[in-house]
This record gives C-alpha cells, sequence and structure tokens, in this order.
C-alpha cells in the first residue's frame, strides 16, 4: 500500500510509533518543565541578588545622609529630595533612628508611623550590618523588597563600624516592580523552553520515524505470512539490530515457505493416495468429529458429497457397530477391529472396520478404514456351494454306478432281463459325470482366461442354423413349436463363432428343458443401438423374480429335482454369461414364473 502523507498511513495507524511519540513527548514535556523552573528560579534568584545589590549600593550613598540627619533635625530640602527620588523611581528611603523610631520615610509621614525596630531587615541589621527582606508592608499595604544599613556613632562616612548605633538607612522597591522584571524572564524561559521543547519533539517525530518504519514494515510482513502470502518479505536497508531483525523475518519466512510447500504436497500427495484407495477412510477427532472422508468411504457409508466435514459420524453414518468399535479403540487405546454387516436396498453389505488412534500436532482423534468384504464373502459363500454341488453333482451318478455295478457283480450280469438295463442306467451315469466334468473344464478355462476367444464378424443366423439342427430332435420329441423371427436379413456381430454356439446351443437347451410338451420356442433376431441380439423365448416354467439375480451363477437351479432329471449340470447358464462378456457383450433375462422366460444376448455389430 502506497503511504501517504510524509509518514505515510501505515505509521499514523502505528500504536507502538505514537506511543513511543508520546513517551518522548511526555519526557521532552517533563524535562522542558524541569529545565525550565530552574533556569526560572536561577534567573529569580539572580535578579534578587542583583536588586539586593542595587540597594545595598544606594544604602550605601545615602548613609552619610542619613548620619548627619539622625544626628540632628532632618532638613526639609532632604525630605522634598527623598520624595521627589521616590515618585520617580518608586524607590521608598527611611531612617530610622537606634531606638526603632522613624525620623524620615520618603512615602509617609514619619511621624505617623509605629516603631520599626522589630522590623526583620532592621532585626537582621543591627546584628549584621546589613539586613534584608521581602515582605508586605504594614504602613503602606504593599509587598516590598527591604535593605537596611546598619549606622554607627563614629562613623562619619558611615562606611565602618563605631562604638555605638546611631540609627538604620533603608531602602525598598515594590515587588509589583519586580514581578514585571520577573514576568518578563518567565515568558524568556517559557518561549525558549518550548522552542526547545518543539524543536526536539520533531527530532523526535523523524527519529521515531525512523525506528518505527522498518518495524510497521515487518509487522505487515509477518500478518501477510500469517495471512498465507509466504511470497511477502521486509525491504532491508540498515545493518543495525532493525535491520538484522529484518533479515531474520525474511529467512524465516523463506523457510516457512519452503516448509508450507512442502507439506502442502505432502499432504496433497498423502490427500490423493487417500482419495485413490478402494479402502474407506475416515478421520475423526477425540468428539468423533470427521476430519476427512474419502469417497471411498462416503460410497461405503452412503455420505452424500455435500455433507460437510466437522459433523458427528453417528450424524453422517448411523451405524451402532462404528460407535462401538470406536469407543473400545478409546477405552483400550489400541488398535481395535470389527466386522459390520448391513442390509441396503435389500441387499447385503459387508465390511471390516479397523479403528486406530493417532496424535499429532497436540490433537489426538481415531483412523477409521473399511474394507468392504461383501463380494469376499459372497465368493466364500459361492466357493463353499461350489463344493458341496461339485460334491453332490459327483456323488449322486458314482453312488448310481456303484451300486449298479455291485448288482451286476453280485450275478445280475447273468440276468437277461435286467443287465442291458442296468448297463444303460450305468452309461447315462458316466454321461452324466462327462457333461459335468467337460462344463468344469469349460467354466474354468474361461474364467482364468485360458480360453481364447477370437473378435471376427460372424452372423447369427448361421450359428443359429448350426444350434438348430442339433436341437431338432429334442424339439420334435417334445413336440415344441420354434418360431424363427429377424432371420430375412444378416446379424452381423463381432464374436468367436465356436463361443456364441456353445452359448446359443445351452440358451436353446434350456429352453427346451424347462418348457412343456407343445409348448412354443421363439428366437428373434434384430439389430439396434449398435449391438445385434438375439432373444430365445419359452413358454416353460419360469423364473421366480426373487432368483433372477442369482440364474447365473454355478450349480444355481431354480428347481433342482427337475433339473437334473433332464439331465443339467447347473453350469450352462454360467458359462453363457462368462463368454458373453468375454465376447464384449451382455446377457439378460426376464421371466414371469408360470409363463415363461427370455434371454436376450447382445454383442456389438461387426
Amino acid at each position: 500500500m502506497a503511504a501517504r502523507g510524509p509518514f505515510g498511513s501505515g505509521l499514523l495507524g502505528s500504536r507502538f510509533f505514537w506511543n513511543l511519540l508520546a513517551s518522548y513527548a511526555a519526557l521532552l514535556l517533563v524535562t522542558g518543565v524541569l529545565v525550565g523552573w530552574q533556569v526560572q528560579s536561577r534567573l529569580e534568584a539572580s535578579l534578587l541578588r542583583e536588586l539586593e545589590e542595587t540597594l545595598r549600593r544606594d544604602c550605601e550613598m545615602l548613609a552619610p545622609l542619613a548620619s548627619e540627619a539622625l544626628r540632628g533635625d532632618v532638613p526639609a530640602s532632604l525630605a522634598a529630595e527623598l520624595e521627589r527620588l521616590s515618585r520617580a523611581t518608586g524607590l521608598r528611603t527611611t531612617f530610622v533612628a537606634a531606638d526603632g523610631r522613624v525620623a524620615l520615610d520618603s512615602s509617609e509621614d514619619a511621624r505617623a508611623m509605629d516603631d520599626h525596630s522589630s522590623r526583620p531587615e532592621i532585626v537582621q541589621a543591627r546584628a549584621e550590618t546589613f539586613g534584608g527582606a521581602r515582605r508586605r508592608s504594614h504602613t503602606v499595604g504593599l509587598d516590598m523588597l527591604y535593605v537596611a544599613r546598619r549606622l554607627n556613632e563614629g562613623d562619619s562616612e558611615g562606611d565602618s563600624e563605631g562604638e555605638r548605633v546611631l540609627g538604620f538607612v533603608r531602602v525598598a522597591l515594590p515587588v509589583s516592580q519586580i514581578e514585571g522584571q520577573l514576568a518578563s524572564a518567565r515568558r524568556s524561559v517559557v518561549l525558549g523552553t518550548g522552542a526547545g521543547v518543539l524543536l526536539a519533539l520533531v527530532l523526535g517525530l523523524v527519529l521515531s520515524q525512523h525506528f518505527v518504519r522498518p518495524i510497521a514494515a515487518m509487522k505487515r510482513t509477518a500478518q501477510d505470512l500469517l495471512a498465507g502470502r509466504y511470497d511477502s518479505r521486509v525491504r532491508v536497508t540498515r545493518r543495525d539490530e532493525l535491520g538484522l531483525l529484518g533479515e531474520t523475518l525474511n529467512a524465516l519466512g523463506a523457510e516457512t515457505t519452503r516448509r508450507i510447500a512442502a507439506l502442502s504436497q505432502e499432504d496433497a500427495q498423502l490427500r490423493a493416495v487417500l482419495a485413490g484407495m478402494i479402502e474407506g477412510v475416515v478421520a475423526v477427532d477425540e468428539a468423533d468429529r470427521v476430519a476427512f472422508m474419502n469417497q471411498a468411504a462416503r460410497v461405503l457409508l452412503q455420505v452424500a458429497e455435500s455433507a460437510p466435514e466437522g459433523m458427528a459420524l453417528w450424524k453422517l453414518a448411523p451405524i451402532r457397530e462404528l460407535e462401538g468399535l470406536l469407543g473400545r479403540a478409546r477405552t483400550s487405546g489400541a488398535p481395535e477391529r470389527s466386522e459390520v454387516e448391513l442390509f441396503r436396498g435389500g441387499k447385503e453389505l459387508v465390511f471390516q472396520a479397523h479403528a486406530s488412534p493417532f496424535q499429532g500436532g497436540g490433537k489426538a482423534g481415531f483412523v477409521l478404514v473399511l474394507h468392504d468384504i461383501t463380494e469376499l464373502r459372497r465368493l466364500e459363500r459361492v466357493r463353499r456351494d461350489f463344493v458341496a454341488n461339485v460334491s453332490h453333482e459327483l456323488k449322486t451318478p458314482l453312488t448310481s454306478i456303484q451300486g449298479f455295478v455291485e448288482t451286476l457283480l453280485s450275478g445280475a450280469l447273468e440276468d437277461k432281463q435286467n443287465n442291458v438295463r442296468f448297463l444303460r442306467t450305468i452309461e447315462a451315469n458316466v454321461k452324466r459325470l462327462t457333461s459335468l466334468v467337460t462344463d468344469l473344464l469349460s467354466l474354468a478355462r474361461i474364467e482364468s482366461g485360458a480360453l481364447e476367444v477370437e473378435s471376427a464378424v460372424v452372423d447369427w443366423r448361421d450359428v443359429l442354423e448350426q444350434v438348430l439342427r442339433l436341437r431338432e430332435p429334442a424339439l420334435l420329441a417334445k413336440e415344441l413349436i420354434l418360431e424363427v423371427r429377424g432371420r430375412e436379413k444378416p446379424v452381423r456381430v463381432r464374436g468367436d463363432r465356436e463361443a456364441m454356439t456353445q452359448v446359443l446351443d445351452n440358451l436353446i437347451d434350456n429352453a427346451v428343458q424347462y418348457t412343456p410338451r407343445l409348448g412354443r420356442v421363439v428366437v428373434s433376431l434384430a439389430s439396434r443401438d449398435g449391438q445385434g441380439s438375439i432373444a430365445i423365448a419359452d413358454t416353460g416354467i419360469g423364473i421366480p423374480s426373487a432368483d433372477l439375480d442369482r440364474i447365473f451363477e454355478r450349480f444355481y437351479r431354480v428347481d433342482k429335482a427337475r433339473s437334473r432329471a433332464a439331465g443339467g449340470t447347473g453350469l450352462g447358464l454360467s458359462i453363457v454369461k462368462n463368454l458373453v462378456l468375454r465376447m464384449q457383450g451382455e446377457v439378460t433375462v426376464s421371466s414371469v414364473e408360470g409363463r415363461g422366460s427370455t434371454f436376450t444376448v447382445l454383442l456389438p455389430l461387426g
């Protein structure tokens, strides 16, 4: 900010500047008053001494006249001359006899005046030759300055001591005349002192500016640093302690800037790392107020983006298990963990929560790390179900084979009526085992990525013709009505011909298996929105809505008994979904229980 006036708006607003100036002005004022008082006192004393000396000289000059007058009658001419002198100069002259009687006074009638032997100046002169006093006159009623000289009998000249006191000569001036001189002297002292104080005050103002300006600059720099303007620096123009302080402040600003930049970079990196973590991270203070929450935590706890930090965690995410976890960590002072299960929107959500106390920067709190294990728990269930299902699927035909083999070995081999039937049952179970193992191997290859899927342009019509030829006996056996729609135009998509054949074969096989005799199977071909679709609809038993989300899981069957009776392995739809996904496609299902199902496969157009 540009300075305004000779001292700048910054200095005028500086409390330190005004305190320094006020202290300096007060010191100058006190010093000026003391010096003025001392000068005035000394000057006044000097004037009084000079005046007393003058009055003494007057006494010396009047001493011969006073001695003659006190020895005889006072000449009228002398009285008249002293009276004229008093009117002209204001000097009052009094001749006092040794007994205190006033012989002559230039201002009053001596005969009317009282005894002066007790006057202070007379008493002092009787003892010391000269006497002086500043007092109010009882005769004229004015403040007077008196000087008296003792006159001795043998002192004709009035300047040596005799044996007997003849009298006294006294002169006096009104104090008012002295006060005029003193007032003039006081005015000179006041004016001189005032001028000196004013000059010193101006000099002090300049010196205060000289000292306060760099301090004000350092103050502004410190305020800039406090406000976050870390590039602010002091302009150092001097080499004294203030200059050293400015250089130190600049070094502090540079170091602060470097550290703030390093901390900002570390904070940005930490926030970027935390934001990119798939685990949810929440930092809370001692009162469980949220200090930080990354995006993964917001999604996991369903906290809106607009929710402000600083709110209590239990308000943002009212989950009892988290409150209990934080309570245990607060009590133990050590890391704690818990597994939280929630149901949201009809779906299960499971996550592990770890609470660890932390302390830093004089503050304490807790860090919550939330790891979503919903999929892990689902996969564990799928694995357990898979092992159980595989065991069951393998055990059932093996048990049947073992039973019939034992029967044949026990003698039924020679039974012409049953041995062939037993062998055909064994053959059927072997085929079922073969299909199961084949499907398991296919699914394993697909899920592991070992199966290479090509991307070529294939017409769905060609694949459909090939599959229908394979499934025609089954369709005829159940007297099912087959209807193909949209075969007039080619539907060319990008995919793997063998994989497309397997997908379509499984879907048509499902439709045949779960559609009752004399039912209908409709295959529809279409192209829309950059995708080629093939839909297989049937009028079979349908799928309950509760089972639609799991219909593509391995070994999942809606009607397990009927599926096994139909010879299914429970892996067909899982194979379909995985193959379609490998070809960058999508498979969907819609169904109404008791009325049939529709499976639709979408692949990119070629």
